[in-house]
């Protein structure tokens, strides 16, 4: 399914069963009054994220404090098919199960699957890492956790009505921040970094990787064609190294044509990465070959920095101050490009974009200013 289809149903079905289940709820929790405490470690700790590899990279400090605290305990991750192969890499869960969100009603069959197994396991608790989500909140409820944690702010207060134990979430931090907090909240204490496992043969310093891919969520955030054209040209001009397309099967047609059009028929120098690499391949890839990544915000920002390549970021309806951690702005690792026009942030802040999608925060800005960057990054004149 379309993200606009995804997101009607949650708000349109999500509210609805929001709206039915507040009062039933409370009206139980009054009268059961089960104990909510987190003073003695569960069996089982289900984590719910629908969509975003990114987001839950960024939750990879939080997720390791969780499994220091609560060593015994099994970590089982309900997300989206998006999430299907590429989820084991991280190497955060024991088990992981998949809603097929192709369809409503595949949705609808595996999650009602889904339930039935988390209603077979005993003394377990939720942790909901939806934002915005009305339905992740009810399939969280759905699991008859003993605690159900969850973010909660303004446009979500209903949660404080069907959530055992809701952490505020802060939109002027950094979002890892949050996920941190939730931890905390639980008893664990942020003391280690998460990053990325991966087989390092030490051979770095052979590519730039260029990241123009992102997913359906704000797809505003992506260079034009031109631009990225652009982009490869000065990169292959002004520098001596290889340079690799990122991205999915999707995006390997979209890359081919960047590269072509640019004139430049270098096969040894320029690649086209996209759909020719597993998710586990890439991350080697990166590991071993990448000296710099030059990526718009989404999850391979987040791949990158926790594999501690040097990058280059540009921003634009989104901002960095939110979604990139506090740690690796003020790292020696990081540049940034961002014009910060008045109208930034706007996706997650407003249904209809301020520009009305033509995202000159975006299309404004000049290749030769990531260049700069780059080669400030990189220690060339």
């Amino acid at each position: 399914m379309q993200l606009k289809i995804k997101q009607s149903i949650d708000n349109l079905i999500g509210g609805a069963l929001v709206a039915l289940h507040v009062l039933p709820v409370g009206v139980l929790g009054k009268l059961l009054r089960i104990n909510h405490r987190l003073d003695k470690a569960p069996k089982h700790i289900i984590v719910i994220k629908m969509l975003g590899l990114g987001s839950l990279i960024l939750a990879g400090d939080a997720l390791l404090a969780l499994k220091k605290k609560y060593p015994t305990t099994e970590f089982i991750l309900i997300g989206g098919r998006a999430l299907k192969d590429t989820a084991p890499m991280l190497q955060l869960f024991n088990r992981i199960w998949i809603i097929d969100d192709s369809n409503f009603l595949k949705m609808l069959q595996s999650a009602f699957v889904i339930v039935l197994k988390c209603l077979k396991l005993k003394n377990k608790w939720s942790f909901d890492f939806e934002v915005y989500s009305r339905l992740t909140t009810i399939f969280s409820l759905y699991t008859f956790s003993k605690n159900r944690l969850g973010f909660e702010f303004e446009k979500v207060n209903f949660r404080n009505y069907l959530n055992t134990h809701n952490t505020y979430f802060n939109q002027f931090i950094p979002t890892e921040d949050n996920y941190n907090f939730m931890a905390i909240d639980a008893g664990a204490k942020i003391s280690e970094r998460y990053y990325l496992p991966q087989k390092s043969s030490h051979k770095k310093g052979q590519v730039i990787v260029i990241n123009n891919t992102c997913s359906d969520l704000s797809l505003q955030r992506k260079l034009e064609a031109s631009q990225l054209t652009e982009l490869i040209q000065i990169i292959y001009q002004n520098t001596t190294y290889g340079i690799a397309l990122a991205g999915a099967p999707v995006d390997r047609l979209s890359n081919q044509k960047a590269i072509d059009n640019t004139g430049l028929k270098d096969g040894v120098r320029i690649q086209n990465w996209a759909g020719l690499l597993g998710f586990e391949a890439y991350i080697e890839a990166l590991a071993n070959t990448a000296v710099a990544m030059v990526t718009i915000d989404s999850a391979p920002l987040h791949i990158a920095a926790r594999l501690g390549i040097p990058m280059v970021t540009i921003w634009g309806p989104t901002q960095s101050q939110s979604l990139a951690p506090e740690w690796l702005r003020e790292s020696l690792l990081y540049k940034e490009v961002n014009l910060k026009v008045h109208c930034s942030p706007c996706v997650h802040h407003t249904k209809e974009l301020p520009c009305k999608g033509h995202n000159f925060c975006i299309k404004d800005i000049e290749m030769i200013a990531v260049l700069k960057q780059l080669k400030d990054l990189l220690n060339e004149k």
